[in-house]
């Protein structure tokens, strides 16, 4: 080989090696999006159709029919809160980025292609491969610090946000009226 050759060789070879990192950051950010993102996108649709179906409406019906109205409007208004702060932090660019990182640290490009694979074949356990993909040195513990700040940020006493603080406070100012009612009517 001339020497001429070598040294455009040589020129590209760190660019090579810096290519392969990039790459299985690239299939790691699909992976979180299409495998690990979309399920838990899932499971918090499924708790909120249980909560706006099941739960939620017991507590309705289980109320004073003079303050029905107001408390379904307060639950539902509560658990849209409560379902946009779960939604804003799986959202959270500091998650994502952490778990795409630890995705590329913890697979090789040729694993990550072979769960994105998977994930296309319709006959894939969703389930079964989000439970295969998490189970990754360190990725559980990323998603379970993520969910305890999630579920910290939704503590009635010190809520995250204006709306989850309004939404608490309409409940229990229809939880309020409810009892007032059931107090006026004994």
């Amino acid at each position: 080989m001339s020497t001429p050759a070598l040294l455009v060789l040589a020129g590209l070879l760190p660019a090579m090696a810096q290519a392969a990192p990039a790459d299985t950051l690239a299939l790691a950010r699909q992976v979180n999006a299409q495998i690990v993102h979309r399920h838990v996108q899932e499971e918090i649709q499924a708790i909120t159709e249980a909560m706006n179906g099941g739960a939620g409406q017991s507590l309705v019906k289980d109320s004073p029919a003079g303050c029905q109205a107001q408390m379904g409007e307060a639950v539902t208004t509560l658990y849209a809160a409560m379902a946009e702060q779960v939604r804003s932090g799986i959202e959270e660019p500091a998650y994502l980025a952490a778990m795409d990182k630890q995705l590329a640290a913890v697979y090789s490009a040729e694993q990550l292609k072979a769960f994105l694979a998977q994930s296309a074949d319709a006959d894939t356990d969703a389930g079964g491969l989000y439970r295969e993909v998490m189970s990754g040195p360190g990725l559980q513990e990323i998603d379970d610090a993520q969910k305890q700040k999630v579920f910290a940020a939704m503590d009635e006493s010190a809520p995250a946000t204006p709306a989850l603080a309004a939404a608490f406070q309409s409940a229990q100012a229809a939880k309020d009226a409810c009892q007032r009612l059931q107090i006026d009517a004994s």
